[in-house]
């Protein structure tokens, strides 16, 4: 009487075609987890962006501070000021982002905030006009940073892209597929490669011109 059954090598053929398969899709179900992650971010910035925007209604069309000093004390940031408009503390937050706190202030967890704010906006800069700016479809308001504590120079906070690219401590992180997610003064919020971020493709990212 005969037995069935799979010898050795042909085991070690069907867990060798399993190891390929598994090379090849694993990848595949990260980059889709990924851009799950960039597509919820995208929304965050979004509402972050029309935010502002409703901030500037309110307030004789003047751009959301990136902080203020209220006469309560303390330096309350951008996400203390908007945080009304939007109501939920996660809308700050970038899924892709490990370690994020949300903080309205300018505390010890500013630097682990996810979502930044251009520091071109800053209150001792100036307060600034919606009319002041000349290419709002061009400017840069919102968008991916570098999360970490404050004491190691993480400013996720905000970005300062006067004169850094992607990556640097105080400037926008590309974590989504080789891009970073932008929010813009008009209120659109879009992807866009590291490389056309760092060549300053179409967009301002720090000053006038607007």
């Amino acid at each position: 009487m005969s037995r069935k059954g799979f010898t050795l090598i042909e085991l070690l053929v069907v867990i060798a075609i399993i190891a390929i398969l598994a090379a090849i899709l694993f990848p595949v179900f990260a980059r889709a987890r990924e851009k799950a992650r960039q597509t919820s971010c995208l929304s965050n910035i979004k509402q972050l962006s029309l935010g502002a925007l409703q901030y500037a209604q309110d307030y004789d069309e003047m751009i959301l501070p990136a902080n203020t000093r209220p006469v309560t004390g303390g330096t309350l940031i951008w996400s203390g000021i908007i945080m009304p408009y939007v109501g939920n503390e996660q809308v700050f937050a970038c899924p892709s982002s490990a370690n994020h706190v949300f903080t309205a202030y300018a505390d010890g967890n500013r630097g682990y905030m996810s979502i930044g704010y251009n520091w071109a906006f800053n209150l001792d800069l100036g307060v600034k006009s919606m009319a002041s700016i000349q290419y709002p479809t061009q400017l840069v308001c919102f968008g991916d940073t570098n999360s970490g504590p404050t004491a190691d120079g993480y400013r996720g906070y905000e970005f300062s892209m006067a004169s850094r690219n992607c990556g640097a401590n105080e400037a926008l992180l590309a974590r989504h597929n080789g891009g970073a997610n932008l929010g813009f003064a008009d209120g659109h919020a879009k992807w866009m490669a590291e490389s056309s971020i760092n060549a300053r493709q179409g967009i301002t990212l720090w000053g006038p011109p607007w």
